[in-house]
C-alpha cells in the first residue's frame, strides 16, 4: 500500500515562501559573498582523492541513473510481474513534475555554474545558457529517491530504518558533493531542497492507493 496522500497544505505554502525568499535573495545580491566563499574554499580544497570520492557519491543525484535505470528496471518488472500498464503511472508522473517545475526555473533564471570564469556567474539572470539555479541533483535526490522507495515498497518490505537513510541520506550528500565539487553555488542546493520536498509532497497527493492496482 503506497503512503497516505498529505492533507495539510501549511507545510507546502512553507517551502514555496522558502523557495521564493532563496530566489529573491539571489536575484537581490544578498547571499552573493556567501556563495563565491564557498565555491574559493572548496576549489582550495580539493585533493584527488577527496575531489574523485566526490564526483561517486554525486552519482546519487543523477538523474539517468535514478530515474531510466534504476526507477526504469524497477517499473518493467512491475509491469510484467502485475501486468498492468497503470504501474507505469508514478515515473511518468514523477518526470512531467520534475520536468515541468525545476527544468522551467533553471531556464528563467539564467545562472552560470560556479566554475564559469566571468566575474557575474554568481549573479541570476546572467547567463543565458546558464542553468544553474536550482540544482537539479538536489531535487533528483529528493523526489526519485522516494519514487524508488515506493516502487520497492510493491515487491518487498522495505524497513524503516532503511527507508529513513535512503530518504534522507542521498539529498544531503548530493547537496554537500555538488557544492564541494562546485558543480553548484551553495545556493542553488538551499533551492533544490525546497523545490525537491514541494514537488514530492505534491507527488503524494495523488490519490495513489485508488489509481494502482492492489
Amino acid at each position: 500500500m503506497l503512503r497516505e496522500r498529505y492533507r495539510s497544505w501549511w507545510w507546502d505554502v512553507a517551502l514555496l515562501a522558502g523557495l521564493a525568499g532563496t530566489t529573491w535573495l539571489v536575484a537581490a545580491g544578498v547571499t552573493h559573498d556567501l556563495d563565491l566563499a564557498v565555491r574559493d574554499w572548496c576549489l582550495a580544497h580539493q585533493p584527488d582523492w577527496a575531489y574523485w570520492t566526490a564526483r561517486a557519491l554525486n552519482l546519487f543525484g543523477q538523474g539517468w541513473l535514478l530515474m531510466y535505470v534504476i526507477s526504469g528496471a524497477l517499473t518493467v518488472y512491475l509491469l510484467v510481474k502485475r501486468r498492468d500498464w497503470r504501474w507505469a503511472l508514478p515515473i511518468v508522473v514523477g518526470y512531467f513534475l520534475t520536468s515541468a517545475t525545476a527544468g522551467p526555473m533553471k531556464l528563467l533564471t539564467d545562472r552560470a555554474a560556479p566554475r564559469n570564469p566571468s566575474p557575474n556567474a554568481v549573479e541570476l539572470f546572467q547567463d543565458p545558457a546558464g542553468m544553474s539555479f536550482p540544482s537539479g541533483h538536489v531535487v533528483n535526490a529528493i523526489f526519485w529517491w522516494g519514487v524508488i522507495v515506493l516502487l520497492v515498497r510493491q515487491i518487498r518490505p522495505v524497513p524503516v530504518v532503511l527507508e529513513r537513510w535512503v530518504r534522507f541520506a542521498p539529498p544531503i550528500i548530493v547537496l554537500g558533493t555538488t557544492t564541494y565539487l562546485a558543480f553548484h553555488w551553495v545556493t542553488d542546493g538551499v533551492a533544490a531542497l525546497f523545490l525537491g520536498v514541494f514537488i514530492w509532497r505534491l507527488f503524494l497527493r495523488l490519490p495513489w492507493p485508488r489509481i494502482l492496482p492492489q
